[in-house]
């Protein structure tokens, strides 16, 4: 169940030119993804004696945080070899290679042993795999009984009018060649049909203005797209254009992100 190619086969391009900070929904703010982090962290009870995997790891950058911030053992995991690379170098240059190790392989189908970790985190991973249900009942798979899956995501608004949602929903997947985004209501049914137990499904909204990143105010985005009409790089476009698609849907509340928190039940 591979995601699509052109998300993870653009995601170093992507990164050479939007910098270390981009994979975090494009906030410009290093606060709010500390934040998040923390928030994840601290719902999933991760520590120091903690085993801990990130699913969907890209460049490495959130699982060193996790590791820095906590002490724990932290293993992540890609579909793309070009993310592999650069996590790997990551974490030797950083002196974090032997807390964090990364593998080669798919959220759908995790190549560890049943039970093997005390948390599972995802930021903004999920969104990338059509079979989110999947997904959701290998991290139960490898999780320890009462192990936290805990993570943030990019999301559809709930209270958003269908047309509207479906109307962003389809400029978002196409400008970022992701399947169709869920909500936060979507996300708990997922994660219970996975057989997991939901403790939190909620709008980031609702916690502090964690859009305020975005390109939504209007002279900005004219901005943008006055740049856009200058710029020939392909690579460059689609970032623009990207984060144009997601400043736009979030000013119309058709887009947020979730926070959410479930754990594996305890032994029968």
């Amino acid at each position: 169940m591979p995601p699509p190619n052109g998300y993870h086969g653009l995601h170093i391009s992507y990164r050479d030119f939007l910098g270390d900070s981009w994979h975090d929904s494009l906030v410009d703010a290093h606060a709010d993804d500390s934040r998040i982090h923390a928030l994840v962290l601290e719902s999933a009870g991760v520590h120091m004696e903690s085993t801990v995997l990130d699913v969907g790891c890209c460049d490495g950058r959130t699982a060193c945080n996790v590791a820095r911030m906590t002490g724990a053992r932290v293993r992540g995991i890609t579909p793309h070899p070009g993310q592999l690379e650069a996590a790997r170098t990551s974490a030797e240059r950083q002196g974090l290679a032997g807390r964090v190790r990364f593998d080669l392989g798919e959220a759908g189908a995790l190549p560890y042993p049943d039970q093997t970790f005390d948390a599972v985190l995802f930021f903004e991973a999920p969104c990338h795999y059509p079979d989110r249900v999947r997904v959701f009942a290998e991290a139960m798979r490898v999780l320890r009984p009462e192990g936290k899956l805990a993570g943030s995501d990019w999301v559809l608004a709930d209270g958003a009018p269908d047309d509207v949602r479906m109307h962003w929903g389809t400029r978002i997947s196409k400008a970022w060649a992701i399947p169709p985004l869920g909500t936060v209501s979507t996300y708990a049914r997922e994660k219970a049909q996975a057989g997991l137990v939901v403790e939190v499904a909620r709008d980031l909204r609702e916690e502090w203005p964690v859009l305020r990143g975005f390109v939504t105010d209007p002279s900005m985005q004219a901005q943008v797209r006055a740049e856009l009409k200058q710029t020939a790089d392909p690579i460059r476009r689609l970032v623009m254009e990207g984060a144009l698609v997601l400043g736009e849907a979030a000013a119309a509340g058709a887009f947020t992100l979730g926070r959410f928190l479930a754990r594996r039940p305890p032994r029968e």
